[in-house]
Order: structure tokens, then C-alpha cells, then sequence
């Protein structure tokens, strides 16, 4: 029997050959009001010669014999002038023996009207095939089937369909060239053959445009929530509408209009594609591979059959142009696909939420499918099945596309659900926490306010400690210095008196220090501008306001130092105050004194001491290792990592650079 390239898809009326020459079957489209009889010809008008035309819609009646005859060409030699008034069709068909064979029907019409038809052949099953008719001496010829190239078909003719004229009253003798085991022709009149054509491209722009909104649904899904299910869904979507693509013609005549054999090739890729995507669905969305490692091995199984499956088919339709094979091939395969589906579902249908058994629901009726086109097919239970089997498979197809979508649709619903749950459960969670971590810090809080309370309360005692600690220094100091000016009323020699003075100007000095620390607020530093004021004065009083004395005081801004650092320079200015009382001016001549403090860079100050006094009759190196109150005073001044210098210029500049606290600890540190 001659096999059928395109089962689903075939349409209008068909031919099978039988090895003993004669036609087995004839059918005819319902929807172009075609009557079969060919099978009762056989048996009960073998007589019959002609087929008749009576109307513009037909009335077939086929016979064998000269009404409708076929032969194999086994050398593919003859011409149509060989074929014409040939005895050959009166052989009978012998074969078919070659897949690719060549074969030549004869088909005899007689059109009863009184006008000429325009009448439309139409074969969408061959894979070449060549209309005769004869006109005259001449004859009408026309290309179509699957391989043929646009360029080469007659101008308003398609690979599945050529138009031509019946003469009225006369009988028209059409002949067929078939390449290939199959053959599908049917006649119908232009009007009716445009009206079908019209139906069957709106049911395709619906088909089509149904697809075409669930790849970009799918498509907008995946970049939405960037699932991977999504992109299986669209590979899946994508694959089936592209084998109908191809199947309809479209793809060839769109795309590839002078490759149509390298376009075929597509169609059953294309079809592959939409189910491999299925399969690679079916593991990720029901996570066979974590929750069925079973299955997850068995499907796949599946994939290395389905590339098994689309390697041989390519390989089949591109080098053998052997289509029929493939088909059954392919169909067949398929049942181990279905049969994995069925098992599966039984296997974990209650193991398994209400989103993954609707996708199975998906699978089952993809098998369901499959089953329909091969009972349908095989046994012919539908005239015109192939249209049947065209919108059940796409229909299918749809169905399941949308079943999937539902699936992942509840599936994505459920995790918001669960989402929800979540965090409702988290914020519940959180509040609790919230609350006892504000427990807690109301707790720390009070603990904190009350060491803070008790800190302070410390802290004053501390200070109030530390100021008392002053008040006693500076009491022991001025005992010490009213000590030391009792003394130095007993001592005769002048050398001793002055040795004693001095020493009761330093203590002061130091008193003094102690005194402005026990009266102010901050124990830990002393405005130096206010201490050289008191000291001054002090130092004054000292040496009973001999000398007129004017204090001149600029710095760069206000200081106040530690008590180290203080008690330092003060006994440094005490020494050059001293001096300058001493030494630098007389009875008649005011004292003019400049002190001059500036910071220097970061952590180092300058201190500078200026009066107006005479210059010092030794060199100073000589006075600092001779006298003692120099010499304390660079030792001092080293103390605070700095130096001591002096320089005249119409006046007494001594200058002390000197360390901050900070500077001398990091110094230390190093």
C-alpha cells in the first residue's frame, strides 16, 4: 500500500494502491459536497467510463477502467506522449517497488454543463507531481507538489493546487505524473475551492495568532519572574507552532520559496523541538531530579530517544526522501513518550500538589492526541480525516499550552501564597523580637541612666576629690613659700637671700597653677593667657613693684594646657620674668615685656619671651651651664621635647618650642 507522508495533515480525496493493479479507496471533502463512490463503483458500476461533471459542484463517480487507470513507470522514462492512447493503463499498477517511484494516473472527465469551468485540482500530498491535459494537439501543463520550486509553478498556482478549464459537453482526459508512493487529488470548481481556501486561511490566522499571543506570553512570563519552567513553556510553545507553520505550507513558501525540499526537512525539527521542550518541562516542574531520581533517568531515556528519533528523520526525508518511513517512525516512536506519561501519572499522582497534577493532565492529553491521529489514520474511521486530524493535533497543542501555563500559573500562585505565610509568620516573628529586644533595651537603658548616675556621682566626688588635692598643694606650696621668706629674712648674705628668693618665685609660680586648677570647672586643663597674667602679677608683688612693668600678650588663639605641660612653662616664664626683673631694666625704666604663642605645626608650639631690657653680658650657652634658672629651663624645655633658644635684636627674645601631651606620648610610644 502506498504510505502517506503527511498523515495528519492531508486533506480532500485520496487514492491507495493495491499490488494487483487496482484502486482500494476513494474519498472525498464533505465541506467541497463531494459524494464517494468509488469503493461501490468497484463492485457495483464497473461499467462506468467516465466521471461527470453536472453542476458548478460536482458529482464524482469513479470507475477503473478508462475513468480513472494508473501504471508504474519503473524506468521514470515516458512522456506524456508515451502515456497518450497507451495500452499501459490497461496493465494494471505493478508495484509500487520504489518509494521514490514514478507512477502515471489517467482520470477521464466529462462536464455535462452547457458552459465552459474553471476547475481546480488540488494534491497537498505528492512530493512532485506533473498535470496533463490535452487540448487538441497541445497540452496544458502544470507543476505542483512539495518539492517544486515557486519560480517554476504557473502563475496563480501554489505546490498543492493548479487550475485549468473544462470544455462544456466534451469528455477531458487528465493525466497526473507522480513521483512517489502517494497521491491525494481532488477537483473541485474555482468559487467553491476559493471559498475553502478562504475558511482554511482564517483558521489558520486564528491558529496562528493563538500561538503566536502564547509564545509572547510565555516569553513575557520568563523575563517576569525568570523561572525556567517559563522557558521550557516557550520552547515547547514555539516548537508546535512552527511544525504547524511548516505542515501549512508557510514556512517554505515565506521563508525558503526555492529550497522546498530543505524546508520540509524543518517540520519534523520543528516538532522535536516542541517535544523535547515538554520533556524538559516535565523534570524541571515536577523536579524529578530531587523528588523521583527514577523518572529523572527514565526521561532522560526519553531525550536520547527523541534525538535518536530526529537524527534518523533527517536523515530519512534528506537523503532517502523516504517521508513515509519517517512518519510511521516518528508516530510510533512517540508511543514510548505516551507510555512513560501514562506510568508516571499512575506513579505519583498523590504524591504530587494540585499545580503538578494539572500539568500531568497536560501530558496525558498530549498522548491522548497522539492516540486519536494513529486509530484515526490507520483505520480510516473519518472521511475526511485530515482535516479532522490538522485541527484536532493543533487544537491539542493549544489545549496544552494552556494547560501548562495553568499549571505554572497555580504553581507561581502557591508561592505567593506560601510567600505570604512566610511572612506573615517572619513579621509575627519579628514583632515578638521587636518587643523583646525593646524589653531589653528599656531594660539596658535603665542600667545604663543608672551607672551613668553612679559614674557621675564618682566622677564628682573625683573632682571634688582632685580640687581638694590642689587646694592642699597649693596651701603646702604657699606654706612653703611663706617658710622660705621667713628664712630669707634670717640670712645675712646677700648670694643666699637671692638663692631663697628665687626658690619662693618658683613656688609660687607652681602655687599659682594649683590655684587656678582648684577654681576652675576642669581639673585636667588651665587657661595659659590667665596664668601669665596671675604670674606676672605674682612674680610683681614678689619683688614689691620696683620695676613698672607692661605685659604684652598675643597669640594666635586661646590655649589651655595639662597640668604637666603648665607647670613646665610656668617655671620657664617665672625664670625669664625673674630675670628680666633682675637684669633686663632699672628703677627709672618701664619693662616692657611681648609674649608671643603660636602653633607651629601639628602638635608643636612656639612660645616666645621679648623684653626690652639690655643684652646678656655672657654668651648664652655660658649662662645656661653657669646659672640656674637658665639651666632649669632648657631642661624643662627637653622635657617637652623641645628646645630652648635666645637671640637679641633690640631686645631679649627667648624662644621655647615645645610638644603637646599627645605629641609626647605618641613620641614615647615610638
Amino acid at each position: 500500500m502506498i504510505s502517506d507522508p503527511y498523515p495528519i495533515f492531508n486533506t480532500l480525496c485520496f487514492c491507495h494502491f493495491k499490488r494487483n493493479g487496482r484502486f482500494r479507496k476513494v474519498f472525498s471533502a464533505p465541506v467541497l459536497m463531494i459524494i464517494l463512490f468509488a469503493f461501490l463503483a468497484q463492485k457495483e458500476a464497473s461499467g462506468q467510463k467516465k466521471t461527470l461533471i453536472e453542476n458548478d459542484r460536482f458529482n464524482i463517480s469513479i470507475s477503473t477502467g478508462d475513468g480513472l487507470l494508473a501504471f508504474e513507470d519503473s524506468t521514470g522514462s515516458l512522456t506524456i506522449h508515451d502515456v497518450v492512447d497507451s495500452e499501459l493503463f490497461n496493465q494494471g499498477l505493478n508495484g509500487p517497488n520504489s518509494p521514490t517511484g514514478v507512477y502515471w494516473v489517467k482520470v477521464t472527465l466529462m462536464n455535462t454543463t452547457p458552459y465552459d469551468m474553471d476547475v481546480v485540482a488540488t494534491q497537498p500530498r505528492s512530493i512532485e507531481t506533473i498535470l496533463y491535459k490535452q487540448e487538441g494537439e497541445v497540452f496544458f501543463r502544470a507543476l505542483f507538489g512539495a518539492f517544486q520550486k515557486k519560480s517554476d509553478l504557473n502563475k496563480g498556482d501554489s505546490r498543492s493546487h493548479v487550475s485549468f478549464k473544462l470544455k462544456a459537453g466534451l469528455p477531458n482526459d487528465i493525466y497526473f505524473k507522480v513521483s512517489g508512493r502517494s497521491f491525494t487529488a481532488t477537483f473541485v470548481d474555482s468559487k467553491t475551492f476559493v471559498a475553502a481556501q478562504s475558511r482554511s486561511q482564517l483558521q489558520d490566522f486564528l491558529f496562528f495568532g493563538a500561538c503566536a499571543i502564547l509564545i509572547i506570553y510565555t516569553l513575557v512570563q520568563f523575563l517576569i519572574y525568570r523561572k525556567i519552567s517559563y522557558l521550557w513553556l516557550l520552547m515547547f510553545t514555539l516548537g508546535t507552532g512552527m511544525y504547524a507553520f511548516c505542515i501549512r505550507g508557510y514556512f517554505i513558501d515565506w521563508l525558503m520559496p526555492e529550497m522546498p525540499k530543505t524546508g520540509l526537512n524543518f517540520s519534523f525539527v520543528w516538532s522535536q523541538v516542541g517535544q523535547l521542550g515538554a520533556i524538559l518541562l516535565a523534570i524541571d516542574f515536577l523536579q524529578l531530579k530531587s523528588k523521583f531520581p527514577a523518572w529523572y533517568k527514565v526521561f532522560l531515556g526519553l531525550i536520547l530517544l527523541l534525538v535518536f528519533r530526529t537524527s534518523y528523520g533527517v536523515y530519512l526525508t534528506a537523503v532517502l526522501d523516504d517521508y513515509g518511513t519517517m512518519t510511521n517512525m516518528g508516530l510510533f516512536t512517540l508511543l514510548f513518550d505516551i507510555a512513560a506519561y501514562t506510568v508516571l501519572l499512575f506513579s505519583v499522582w498523590k504524591k504530587v500538589n494540585v499545580s503538578r497534577k494539572v500539568f500531568l493532565c497536560g501530558l496525558i492529553l498530549f498522548g491522548l492526541g497522539l492516540i486519536i491521529v494513529i486509530v484515526i489514520w490507520k483505520s480510516s474511521l473519518i472521511t475526511d480525516y485530515r482535516l479532522f486530524l490538522l485541527y484536532t493535533g493543533s487544537l491539542c497543542s493549544l489545549a496544552q499550552v494552556l494547560i501548562f501555563s495553568i499549571a505554572l500559573g497555580i504553581e507561581l500562585r502557591q508561592h505567593e501564597v506560601d510567600k505570604n505565610i512566610a511572612l506573615d509568620d517572619l513579621n509575627t516573628a519579628l514583632k515578638d523580637q521587636n518587643q523583646k529586644v525593646e524589653m531589653e533595651v528599656v531594660e539596658r537603658t535603665r542600667e545604663v541612666n543608672l551607672q551613668k548616675e553612679q559614674l557621675q556621682d564618682r566622677n564628682e566626688k573625683i573632682e571634688t576629690l582632685f580640687k581638694e588635692i590642689h587646694h592642699r598643694v597649693k596651701n603646702n606650696l604657699q606654706m612653703i613659700s611663706s617658710l622660705l621668706n621667713m628664712q630669707q629674712d634670717f640670712v645675712g648674705d646677700d648670694s643666699s637671700s637671692r638663692a631663697l628668693a628665687d626658690s619662693r618665685s618658683r613656688v609660687s609660680a607652681m602655687s599659682i597653677i594649683h590655684q587656678f586648677l582648684y577654681k576652675t570647672d576642669d581639673i585636667d586643663q588651665l587657661d595659659f593667657k590667665e596664668y601669665i597674667e596671675e604670674l606676672s602679677a605674682k612674680i610683681d608683688e614678689l619683688y614689691g613693684g620696683k620695676v613698672s612693668i607692661q605685659l604684652l600678650m598675643n597669640f594666635d588663639k586661646d590655649y589651655s594646657y595639662d597640668l604637666d605641660t603648665s607647670i613646665s612653662l610656668g617655671l620657664i616664664l617665672n625664670e625669664l620674668f625673674t630675670n628680666a626683673y633682675k637684669y633686663a631694666a632699672s628703677e627709672d625704666q618701664e619693662l616692657m615685656i611681648k609674649i608671643n604663642l603660636n602653633e607651629q605645626h601639628q602638635g608643636y608650639y612656639q612660645l616666645d619671651f621679648i623684653d626690652n631690657g639690655d643684652a646678656m653680658k655672657a654668651p648664652f650657652s655660658e649662662l645656661v651651664n653657669k646659672g640656674f634658672g637658665l639651666r632649669l629651663s632648657s631642661r624643662l624645655a627637653r622635657q617637652l621635647q623641645g628646645t630652648f633658644s635666645y637671640e637679641y635684636d633690640h631686645g631679649n627674645k627667648f624662644s621655647i618650642i615645645f610638644a603637646s601631651m599627645e605629641t609626647r606620648m605618641a613620641l614615647a610610644d615610638d
